[in-house]
This record gives C-alpha cells, sequence and structure tokens, in this order.
C-alpha cells in the first residue's frame, strides 16, 4: 500500500503572538517580522519540495503558504482553522487573570468549550476530520508529498491524537515557520488513524528528533 509524505507546517509570527493573545478563529495577518523571518529561513534552510498545498483558511496561513511556496496556489481547507477560544478570543492572560470562568476554564484543560468557543472534543474531531479529507485528495490525485500550514494548536492536538511517537500536545509544541514531517501509510491510515512522524522542520536547523523515542511499523502490502 502506498505511503504519503505530509508536512506540517506552523504559519508566521503574528502580533498577537508576539503579544500573548489567545487567537483561534480570529483572522488576523502576519506581523511584518514574521514575513521577514519566514523569508530568512527559506533562505537558510530547506522547505521540502511539494506537490500540493494545503492551507488554513485564515489569513497568516494563506500568507505563509505564499510565501513558502510561491509556486503552488494553496488549497483551503476549512477544518484546519485554529481553536476557537469563544469570548477569550485576542485576549491575554493578563486580562483574564481575575475572571473565574476563565480560571475554571484552564483548570479542565479547555476540555470544556470556553462560551462561544468549541471543547477539546469537537476540535479534534473536526481537525481530524480535514486531514483524513487531505490524504484522500492526495489519494486521488496520486500526489506522494504535500505541504500542510497550518496552526500551532492544530499541529500539537494532530500529532498527539494520531503521531507515533506518543507525546502529549505541548510536547509537540513549534516555533512559527516550524513544523514536522509525517509518514502516511494508506492501510495503516485507514485502519487505525495513525501516522509515523518523522523528522523536524525545516531541514538544517540543526534540529534532530531523538530517535530513541521512535519505533517503526512494518505494515504489510494489501
Amino acid at each position: 500500500m502506498r505511503t504519503y509524505r505530509i508536512y506540517l507546517l506552523r504559519h508566521g509570527l503574528t502580533d498577537a503572538n508576539v503579544q500573548g493573545r489567545y487567537v483561534g478563529v480570529t483572522d488576523i495577518p502576519l506581523c511584518e517580522e514574521g514575513k521577514q523571518n519566514l523569508k530568512n529561513m527559506a533562505e537558510q534552510y530547506e522547505y521540502p519540495n511539494v506537490g500540493a498545498v494545503y492551507t488554513s483558511p485564515l489569513t497568516r496561513c494563506v500568507q505563509t503558504a505564499e510565501l513558502l511556496y510561491p509556486g503552488i496556489e494553496p488549497q483551503v481547507v476549512e477544518q484546519l482553522k485554529e481553536y476557537n477560544f469563544g469570548i477569550y478570543e485576542n485576549k491575554t492572560v493578563e486580562e483574564l487573570k481575575d475572571d473565574p470562568n476563565f480560571l475554571a476554564w484552564l483548570s479542565t484543560n479547555m476540555a470544556q468549550a470556553p462560551e462561544g468557543g468549541e471543547n477539546m472534543m469537537e476540535f479534534g474531531t473536526r481537525i481530524k476530520a480535514g486531514f483524513h479529507e487531505i490524504v484522500l485528495e492526495m489519494m486521488r490525485r496520486k500526489i506522494s508529498d504535500a505541504a500542510v500550514v497550518t496552526h500551532g494548536g492544530v499541529m500539537m492536538s494532530l500529532l498527539s491524537m494520531c503521531g507515533i511517537p506518543t507525546r502529549t500536545a505541548a510536547q509537540w509544541a513549534v516555533d512559527n515557520g516550524k513544523g514536522y514531517s509525517v509518514l502516511v501509510n494508506a492501510s495503516l491510515w485507514g485502519d487505525s488513524q495513525v501516522f509515523e512522524i518523522c523528522d523536524k522542520l525545516p531541514y538544517g536547523t540543526g534540529e534532530v528528533s531523538d530517535p530513541k523515542l521512535y519505533h517503526f511499523i512494518d505494515v504489510p502490502e494489501k
């Protein structure tokens, strides 16, 4: 059964990232520093060549896709939006630290939905469906390599839900413009919806994954 390599990349820096704001579905662009950082990384390091680029519909991801892969029209996948923080959108911890509802929400590890937002189960179901849609399209179009530009929360949750090796979501956190390559075996994904997490991205940064964390799965051909 064929395998597919998908490069999960976090969008570039935004003013909200710098300010430490809870920005999920709020649509904000990259800041100038974020754009320049991406250009510098693209010149210094290596982002993989791909046959297709998929992106969250939010501007910061579309801009990142266009900067890193200027020759490829990015395809929007609605389900790849960031977590919806509801009434906490665009606010900082400092602004919310005295709100008892916010503190109660944090204590549940975001399992409960904030007012106007979504809970983690809803979020996980949504992003997993979006990733599945990408895998199916790659199979239909016979594309072996694709980039997926999305958000930190999306990547951490997806990697912790579906990735081998198994880690907590927080352990898969990456900086803006960085990410991981994952290897999707069509048979294994169809049966169990898991994939193997491989290299850190972009190549050439000197960041190397610890091989002791990995074990490899031998999947029989179907």
